[in-house]
Order: structure tokens, then C-alpha cells, then sequence
């Protein structure tokens, strides 16, 4: 069990002085005979230092967002039209038939992913905090005339998408509205909100600055059974919209970067002028590899899956979760029927020392963890407890999942032969490379960081 510092729990002394009480009756008496006396000591859990981690800004990584799923749809685009142009009898002069790429399309998707970049702009910069300054009416107007450019160019590029496509296509460009929908409900919230759409800021303790408004995560120590489960909640809402997020981002940036263009592939040429050495009596179809294709649009998100949850999941965050979760504890169900085992009626004011046995509507528990508040068969606290009781459970499950795609990544780019496979996973692989650099030095610095509660926890 780790080390900590020993408290006299209040709470713990009345419930057990009101539960051995002598009553009246028979039910009373027998009720008490199963009562066994708590620990007067409740153990306050001791919690390691973390040193501070650099971390991407949010105006950087969106940058680096952006531009990965940019190279992303490149990358697709030069599945789709590549052609062997170095062959001595090729009709074609250039690496891509550029003329089958419809150039509305792909100007529609590089402005409707940029919003995130757009937006994180408008919220982060400001250039002076004061409104009497020169400067900050110079970047507010950037801002207004940035915003107004991005809509009038979606509006225009989306109608010349519409224009020249059917409608069936068309509908391909809004099928995210469903995942959307899914994930977040009818809320439009999620979309801008600062809080929602980037991860809130965390700190070891509270500050007491009336002047900033941005929100702040941190762990109260406390052992006030009814302030952690609070606390637990609240944190599981954050973890929950911060997965959210993380998942409709990297859908929404493998969908439209890598799966729209294949949706708007030209199978055949409707408007033979534009090609060179043509026939009106043979088709002009497109061939590509298909496998191929769709395993650059599963890689593509996961891998902007683990750029994003590896920026919305930093070391201090997890951290922060894992106190909490130290407080929390858990309650594992007994089996079978224990009708002499000695036991205490569980009370939601009382902080429980591990091993202890109470009975609940749900049936007869025992406490694990050291010092229990949670709630007995509450199955969200025991999923709390599961995932960041172990400081870093998290971060070795991001881990092995990036080793394995750049693995695969890495086996496949042994095995590729035509030109346009080795540098598709060459730049994708380059891109995971950072990630897997950063997942790195947190489990190195995490490691570090809780040896010796890990040390202890195995004694």
C-alpha cells in the first residue's frame, strides 16, 4: 500500500459510535453482533511530483493537424491518379492526371478543415490585452476579415462541388452530421465552445486569480467522502467530451481528407476535350488499388486517433485523474452467502480503510483501494478506478497501439515496390514518429516520476 500520513477520521468515529450503540429489540441486537469496529486511521493517499512536460500549444498542434491531414489527401489523391510516366510509350507526361483532381473539391476540403486552425486563432490571439490598444483593433480586424474570406470561399467552393456533382455525391459531404449528432446530441456547443473544443488547463492546486477567466482543472485532497465523488463526476464529464472529441476530430479528418476524394473519384472522363490522345470509341476508366486506398484512410485516422489523444490526454492530466482515483477507491462484490460474516452498513459519510466488509442494497462488499469512497456496484467509479489507479495504464495502451502501427507501417514500406506506396507511408510514418517521440519521453518521465509509489504499491 503507498506511503501517506495517517489522519483521524471524524466521520469514521461517529458512524462506528452510532452503529454500537445499545437498542431494543431483537433485530437491533443481531444487526449489531455482524457490526465490526472500523480503523480509527484514515490513510490521506501521498501523491508524487510531476516536473513539467512541455506540451504543443493548441495554435501549434492544429497547425500540425491541419497540415497532416493536407499531406493525407495529397497522398490519396496520388493513389487514386497516379500513372507511369517514365515508360517509353506513356501518353502521359507528368506523375498525376491532374485534370481528373476537380480542383473546387479540394479547395472545399481544405477550407472546411481548416476551421479548427481559424477558430483556435480568434479564441488564443489577441496581440494586446488591452482594447485601448492600436494593436488589439489591428488583429480584430484580421480576425473579422479572416473569418469573413473562410466563409465567403466555403460558400463558393460548395457550390461549385454542388454545381458540378449530383446530389447523391453531394450527400457524402454531410454524412458526418450523423456521427456528430451520435457523439454530442443536438448541442451545437462542442463546436466552439474553448473548454469543449480544446483541453482544459490543469494545475496542482487552485489559484485565486479573479482576473482570469479560463478554466482550470486540480485535485482537492481532501477525504470528505461526498467533495471526491463530486470531484469524480466532474472529471468524468471532462474525460468523456475530451474522447468525444478526440474521435469525431480524427473521423472528420480521415472521412473528408482520404474517403470523400475516393467518394468523388471520376471513373470515367465526362469531358474527353481536356485529355490527351483520346478515342470517342474507348472508355476512359480509372483503375486503382483498392485494398491499398482503404488502408490509407484506417491509418490516416489512426493516426490523427493518437495525435489528438495524446494531446488531449497530457501527463498532467492523467496524473490528476490518478489522485483522484486514489481517493475514490473501489468496492469488489462478495459471493456466495456470508450471513456470519462480521460487516458494517455502508454510509455515503464515511471513508472506509481497505479490506473492510459493509453491506449494501446490492449485495455484500469489500473495500479495495487505500481509503474507499465510492459508491458499492456504482459501475462508473469502478470503471474510474480501473483506468487511473495505475498511473500508467493509459499511456502503455497508447504506446503499444502506436508501436503497432508503426510497425505496420514500417513492414509494409519493406514490402512496397511501386513508387506511390513508398512515399505514402513515408510521410505518414514520419508524422507518427513525433507521436510515438512523445508518448516515449512521457512514460520515461512518468516512470520515473512514480517509482517509488509503484515500489511501494508491490510490497
Amino acid at each position: 500500500m503507498p506511503s501517506g500520513r495517517r489522519i483521524l477520521s471524524r466521520i469514521q468515529s461517529n458512524s462506528y459510535n452510532s452503529s454500537s450503540k445499545g437498542g431494543n429489540g431483537s433485530h437491533t441486537e443481531d444487526r449489531d453482533t455482524n457490526m465490526v469496529p472500523l480503523a480509527q486511521m484514515a490513510v490521506l493517499p501521498k501523491h508524487c511530483h510531476l516536473p513539467e512536460i512541455p506540451s504543443d500549444p493548441n495554435m501549434s498542434f492544429e497547425a500540425m493537424l491541419y497540415f497532416f491531414g493536407v499531406i493525407a489527401m495529397g497522398l490519396q489523391y496520388i493513389n487514386l491518379y497516379r500513372t507511369v510516366w517514365w515508360l517509353p510509350h506513356s501518353h502521359a507526361n507528368y506523375a498525376l492526371n491532374f485534370y481528373l483532381i476537380d480542383v473546387y473539391l479540394v479547395l472545399f476540403l481544405c477550407i472546411l478543415m481548416s476551421r479548427r486552425i481559424v477558430w483556435c486563432f480568434v479564441q488564443e490571439v489577441y496581440g494586446s490585452r488591452f482594447s485601448k490598444s492600436v494593436l488589439f483593433w489591428v488583429v480584430q480586424f484580421l480576425k473579422g476579415a479572416l473569418l469573413g474570406s473562410i466563409a465567403l470561399g466555403l460558400v463558393y467552393t460548395a457550390y461549385m462541388v454542388v454545381a458540378n456533382h449530383s446530389a447523391l455525391y453531394c450527400l457524402f459531404l454531410s454524412c458526418p452530421v450523423i456521427t456528430y449528432v451520435f457523439l454530442f446530441g443536438p448541442s451545437i456547443k462542442p463546436l466552439y465552445h474553448r473548454c469543449l473544443v480544446w483541453p482544459t488547463s490543469v494545475c496542482d492546486r487552485p489559484r485565486h486569480k479573479k482576473e482570469e477567466e479560463e478554466v482550470i482543472l486540480f485535485h482537492n485532497c481532501v477525504l470528505t467522502p461526498d467533495v471526491i465523488r463530486s470531484e469524480v463526476e466532474y472529471f468524468k464529464l471532462d474525460f468523456n467530451n475530451r474522447i468525444k472529441q478526440v474521435l469525431f476530430n480524427s473521423l472528420l479528418t480521415a472521412y473528408y481528407m482520404t474517403f470523400v476524394p475516393l467518394c468523388f473519384a471520376q471513373t470515367h472522363l465526362n469531358n474527353p476535350k481536356h485529355v490527351q490522345n483520346t478515342c470517342e470509341s474507348c472508355w476512359n476508366t480509372l483503375y486503382y488499388d483498392t485494398w491499398w486506398v482503404g488502408q490509407h484512410v484506417v491509418v490516416t485516422w489512426l493516426s490523427a486517433f493518437l495525435m489528438l489523444i495524446v494531446h488531449y490526454l497530457p501527463p498532467k492530466y492523467l496524473d490528476l485523474l490518478h489522485r483522484t482515483a486514489l481517493h475514490l477507491g473501489r468496492w469488489q462484490k462478495v459471493e456466495g452467502r456470508h450471513a456470519h460474516v462480521p460487516y458494517n452498513a455502508w454510509s455515503e459519510l464515511t471513508v472506509w480503510p481497505p479490506g473492510a466488509l459493509v453491506k449494501h442494497v446490492k449485495g455484500l462488499f469489500k473495500a479495495e483501494g487505500i481509503n474507499v469512497t465510492a459508491e458499492p456496484g456504482n459501475g462508473m467509479h469502478g470503471r474510474f478506478f480501473f483506468l487511473f489507479h495505475q498511473p500508467m495504464r493509459v499511456v502503455n495502451w497508447l504506446l503499444i497501439l502506436t508501436w503497432l502501427l508503426v510497425g505496420y507501417q514500417f513492414f509494409c514500406l519493406i514490402q512496397s515496390t511501386e513508387w506511390n506506396h513508398i512515399v505514402c507511408i513515408a510521410l505518414v510514418l514520419f508524422c507518427n514518429y513525433y507521436t510515438l517521440f512523445k508518448l516515449l519521453r512521457d512514460r520515461i518521465i512518468l516512470a520515473k516520476a512514480y517509482k517509488e509509489e509503484l515500489s511501494e504499491d508491490d510490497r
